[in-house]
């Protein structure tokens, strides 16, 4: 039962490090009385750090965390969690917040290694099981980290400048339960025992220096790389994954902000209460489409479509709308269509590729995704510099594009299908 007990222990530190109920109220709590930045301030200087870190930090965990194993990589997540909400505590100045959304953008990419230990550790027979219960570990602590917020802000139990001491003492736990994970024998490219060598010709020699790991080791991602992305619907599915994760991430990093414009003086503040429901309605609609067997290949196209042109829809009317209980309803609404988007995008990906090369595949999407929120951000909040409202007027005309780019494919795909149909009955 070794893979019950690393999974026990991998869904612990998920649930602490992904408790963090400031984050309901971190725009609120940066533009109080508590840290005095303006709206513009943290709009323009200090969020998009984090866009930048993740994305460059990424690249670097992507290519070492296989590489040394895995845990050291989830011990790093942890203290960079820790250095970011101890500085988030601590600043007082744009300087410091901003280097605080770096280690926060670090301890984002970290987490790729924690998605991935579990690969590592435990035999092909239960990657299904231990996959759900890390990602509905890291769910409960979302929702649970919603509920509390919301009810001590409520209730005035505590302010939003408390609240970060319950987060850094979650991940301070997190960080501390992350040293008794076991550490990883052999990993999927650099540390594999009985691996096939790429060479054929040398496949009977093992080679134990560093340079013919790091060769071969690259060789094999290569390889991975390359079947993966010859396959047609790996490529779509993908596309899918990346540009939608990209519009995903810009939504959730600005929403709070657009949420402010809405609030009328002595209002109360709902955000831990919609984040709680946001994780509890998106886990369930993911374990529901697990379950529904759908022609994916036919009617996955059109699905995407109609999906993106509601989340444009519903970004729309969020970029006009004053009535913060739209606002509400729509940002619960456009997460749960995402999850459940890139469920569909995730599970028809890994029917077409091997299962060792998941992580790479996985790594490669979101490396994507951060690559072109980059360049949105790069362009829309610090070239532009659009308000709050402007910006997702622009992320819905975003998602209205990537509708009509799926509607042109579905429309070849169903095309391609009557074709082939007609082929088989005149046979």
């Amino acid at each position: 039962m070794h893979w019950l007990k690393v999974s026990f222990i991998l869904c612990m530190f998920g649930c602490f490090k992904d408790f963090r109920p400031s984050e309901s109220f971190l725009t609120d709590y940066l533009t109080g009385p508590w840290k005095n930045f303006t709206a513009s301030e943290v709009n323009h200087e200090i969020y998009p750090v984090t866009t930048y870190s993740y994305l460059s930090t990424l690249i670097l965990m992507f290519l070492i965390t296989d590489f040394i194993r895995y845990k050291p990589i989830i011990i790093l997540c942890g203290l960079s969690g820790t250095t970011t909400f101890l500085l988030i505590i601590l600043g007082d100045s744009v300087p410091i917040l901003q280097i605080a959304k770096f280690f926060f953008g670090l301890f984002m990419s970290a987490e790729v290694a924690y998605y991935t230990y579990i690969y590592a550790q435990v035999d092909k027979t239960h990657y299904q099981d231990v996959t759900s219960y890390t990602k509905g570990a890291c769910l409960f602590g979302r929702s649970m980290s919603g509920i509390i917020a919301q009810l001590t802000a409520s209730f005035d139990l505590l302010n939003y400048h408390q609240l970060n001491y319950l987060t850094l003492s979650a991940i301070g736990i997190a960080t501390i339960w992350s040293f008794f994970l076991p550490p990883v024998g052999q990993s999927i490219y650099f540390h594999h025992i009985n691996r096939i060598s790429i060479d054929e010709e040398n496949s009977d020699a093992i080679e134990h220096t560093l340079f013919c790991k790091v060769k071969n080791a690259y060789a094999l991602l290569l390889k991975h790389f390359v079947l993966a992305y010859s396959n047609y619907r790996v490529i779509k599915w993908s596309a899918w994954w990346a540009f939608s994760t990209c519009g995903y991430l810009m939504v959730v990093t600005y929403s709070q902000l657009l949420w402010q414009t809405a609030v009328k003086p002595g209002d109360r503040i709902y955000n831990g209460a919609v984040d709680f429901a946001y994780a509890i309605l998106g886990s369930i609609s993911v374990f529901c489409v697990g379950k529904i067997r759908l022609n994916w290949n036919l009617l996955g196209d059109i699905m995407c479509s109609v999906f993106a042109f509601l989340e444009g829809s519903i970004l729309l009317i969020s970029s006009y709308s004053y009535n913060i209980q739209i606002l509400y309803v729509g940002y619960v609404i456009f997460g749960v269509i995402y999850h459940v988007m890139v469920t569909v995008a995730s599970f028809e990906v890994a029917k077409c590729i091997s299962e060792d090369s998941h992580g790479l595949i996985f790594g490669v999407n979101i490396f994507l995704a951060l690559l072109m929120q980059s360049l949105l951000t790069f362009v829309v909040v610090n070239t532009i510099m659009l308000n709050i409202r402007q910006q997702f007027y622009i992320y819905s005309g975003y998602f209205m594009v990537l509708a009509m780019i799926y509607l042109v494919l579905s429309v070849i795909n169903i095309r391609q299908y009557r074709r082939s149909m007609t082929q088989l009955r005149t046979r």
